[in-house]
């Protein structure tokens, strides 16, 4: 979109300085030589007055196409080039009065009140440079929001990403040491140590092998058969 104003423009460029001051200018410099008695009010400065003001409507032209329709840009250079129009207009008529004299005649020509109609036309061609802002503002405007939602878009900051979960599965280390077994009704446990033996009672007297008579630890032998005891003897 920004190649084809940009080619528009050129060629606004091109085409207003053929129509306003290439083609006007050849046409004053004919008539000044043809006709030089022709005067009006401008007649002296007439090329340069219409070099200068259409300079100034070749460049209001070039910079109302260069910008997009809906643009207040495109709508002041767009107003501007129409009231330089006009003044060019008025200008290269010299205000519509025209005096032209050839010995011994004297001719003036008063085409003033055709001149203001003529520039009133062209001064019409305002309402469609306000009729085609109008019509293109909304799609600037919309334009505009668009670029700033993806601006914002682009400025703000990324959602970080969600952290991982620690597991919390029990290590192999705080498990319990006890056998694990499952019960016949399917419940998961874990089975109690087995109780503690009772410890065996120690005797204090020995029993002879031969007649079975108690005696003390101490004895090496047995007082009622004289059979030896096995130690431990204390």
């Amino acid at each position: 979109m920004t190649r084809s104003r940009i080619s528009d423009a050129t060629w606004t460029a091109f085409t207003e300085s053929i129509r306003f001051v290439v083609v006007p200018i050849l046409l004053v410099n004919l008539v000044m030589t043809n006709y030089p008695s022709l005067t009006t009010a401008f007649m002296p400065n007439l090329a340069t007055y219409v070099l200068i003001i259409g300079g100034f409507i070749v460049g209001a032209s070039t910079l109302e196409c260069a910008n997009r329709p809906g643009t207040y840009k495109r709508l002041l250079f767009g107003l501007s080039a129409v009231a330089f129009v006009c003044f060019w207009t008025f200008v290269l008529f010299g205000g519509g009065v025209a005096e032209f004299s050839y010995t011994p005649y004297y001719v003036r020509f008063d085409m003033s009140k055709i001149l203001y109609i003529v520039l009133i036309g062209i001064a019409l061609k305002a309402l469609l440079v306000v009729q085609t802002f109008t019509s293109n503002k909304h799609l600037v405007v919309e334009e505009h929001v668009r670029r700033r939602a993806e601006k914002a878009v682009l400025s703000a900051p990324r959602p970080r990403p969600a952290s991982r979960a620690v597991s919390r599965a029990p290590r192999f280390a705080s498990l319990s040491k006890a056998a694990f077994r499952v019960t016949g009704d399917d419940e998961v446990g874990y089975e109690p140590p087995p109780p503690p033996h009772p410890k065996a009672a120690i005797q204090d007297y020995k029993e002879c092998p031969v007649c079975g008579v108690k005696a003390s630890l101490r004895e090496t032998t047995c007082k009622h058969c004289g059979a030896w005891f096995s130690g431990p003897f204390k």
